[in-house]
C-alpha cells in the first residue's frame, strides 16, 4: 500500500512538472505546420530572374503572384511601402497564430522593422532637416516617431533617452545608428519566453549581432573608415570581444576572412571572394545575409516544436520583401542587372 502511494505521488509530481511543457508544445503544432506549408518563392533564383525580365512596375505588380505580398502603388516608392505593409501583416499573422507566451517576440520583431524609419528620423534631426512622414509598424515605433516630430534637437535627445537609447548628439551618426541597433537586439534578447524557446531566440539574435559586426568591420576596412570599434555591438554568438579586436588590427579583407576560419560565417565569405573582387564589399554583405537564412533554417530544425519554425518563417519573408523592394526599384530605374548585387538568393 505504501509503495502504491509513493508511486502515485511520484507520478503526480512528474505530470505536474512536465504537463505545462507538453501543453505548450502542442500549441505550436498548428502554427508551425502552417509556416512550413507557406512557400517562399522570392528568395529563389529562378523566380527572381523571371521578375527581373519585366519592363514596367505594372507588369511587376501583375506578376507577383502571392497570398502574402499584395503589391500596390503607382511608383517605386509606393510599391515598396506596400511590400513593407505586407511584411508587417505577415509577422502579425505569425504572432496571432502562435501561442500567447511567445507573441511578444513578434511584437518586438515588428519594432525591428521600424529601425530604418527611426534612423532616418534621427539623421534628419541631427542634420536639422524637417522630418518626413515615416511608416511604423509597431505601436512603440509609431509612438516614438510621433514624439520626435517637430521637436528641437535637445528635446529629441531626451525623448530618445526616455525610450532607452543611450544617445547624445555629440556622437557620430554611425555611433547613433549602432546604438539604435544595439537597443533593438537587447529588446529581442529580453523578451520573456518559455524556457524551451530561449535558446532558439538567443542563438538567432546573437547571430544577427555577429553578422552586423562582421559587416561593419568589412565595410569599414574596405572604405578606410576610422573608429570602427565604436560601431560594434558585443555579445554575439560565435565571435568574442577579443576576436573582434584582433580583426580590427587587420586592414586586408582577405586576411580578415581568413581569421574567421572555424566560424560558420567563413565558408559563405570564402565563396563570395570572386564576387567581391568584381563588386566590392556588397558581395560579402550579401553572403552574410545568405548565411542568416541558412542559420534560421538550422534553428528551426533544432527547435521544431517551439519558436524555431516561426523564426525561419519571418526571416524568409523578410528577405523576400527585401528582394521584391530591390526589384521594384531596379525596374523603375531600368537597372535590372544591377539588382543582382543586392538580391539575397537561398
Amino acid at each position: 500500500m505504501l509503495i502504491e502511494i509513493i508511486i502515485t505521488i511520484a507520478t503526480i509530481a512528474i505530470v505536474a512538472k512536465f504537463l505545462p511543457s507538453f501543453i505548450l508544445l502542442s500549441r505550436f503544432a498548428y502554427p508551425n505546420a502552417k509556416f512550413s506549408a507557406i512557400p517562399y518563392p522570392y528568395i529563389k533564383e529562378r523566380e527572381l530572374s523571371r521578375l527581373l525580365e519585366l519592363k514596367s512596375l505594372e507588369e511587376f505588380k501583375n506578376n507577383v503572384v502571392s497570398r502574402d505580398f499584395i503589391i500596390e502603388g503607382e511608383d517605386a516608392n509606393e510599391v515598396q511601402k506596400s511590400i513593407d505593409k505586407a511584411l508587417a501583416k505577415i509577422i502579425t499573422m505569425a504572432k496571432s497564430d502562435s501561442p500567447r507566451k511567445v507573441r511578444k517576440f513578434y511584437d518586438v520583431y515588428l519594432e525591428k522593422l521600424d529601425v530604418d524609419s527611426i534612423k532616418k528620423a534621427v539623421r534628419n534631426i541631427v542634420e536639422e532637416k524637417e522630418l518626413e512622414e515615416y511608416i511604423a509598424f509597431s505601436e512603440e515605433g509609431k509612438k516614438l516617431l510621433h514624439d520626435l516630430k517637430g521637436v528641437e534637437k535637445e528635446e529629441a535627445e531626451k525623448i530618445l533617452q526616455q525610450y532607452g537609447y543611450e544617445i547624445n548628439f555629440e556622437m557620430s551618426i554611425e555611433e547613433i545608428e549602432k546604438e539604435i541597433d544595439r537597443k533593438m537586439m537587447e529588446k529581442l534578447l529580453e523578451v520573456k519566453l518559455p524556457n524551451s524557446c530561449k535558446k532558439a531566440r538567443d542563438k538567432f539574435v546573437k547571430i544577427l549581432i555577429d553578422v552586423m559586426n562582421i559587416k561593419a568591420i568589412l565595410r569599414g576596412k574596405y572604405y578606410g573608415l576610422k573608429n570602427i570599434e565604436k560601431i560594434l555591438i558585443y555579445n554575439g554568438w560565435e565571435i568574442s570581444e577579443w576576436q573582434m579586436k584582433e580583426l580590427l588590427k587587420i586592414d586586408s579583407i582577405a586576411e580578415i576572412i581568413s581569421m574567421l576560419e572555424g566560424t560558420s560565417y567563413m565558408p559563405f565569405l570564402r565563396q563570395a571572394i570572386v564576387d567581391f573582387e568584381k563588386e566590392g564589399v556588397v558581395a560579402l554583405e550579401r553572403a552574410l545575409d545568405k548565411y542568416i537564412i541558412k542559420a534560421a533554417r538550422e534553428i528551426a530544425n533544432e527547435n521544431p516544436l517551439g519558436l524555431g519554425p516561426g523564426i525561419r518563417f519571418i526571416v524568409e519573408k523578410e528577405y523576400e520583401a527585401r528582394n521584391l523592394k530591390a526589384i521594384a526599384k531596379a525596374i523603375a530605374e531600368e537597372m535590372q542587372e544591377e539588382a543582382w548585387k543586392v538580391l539575397v538568393v537561398e
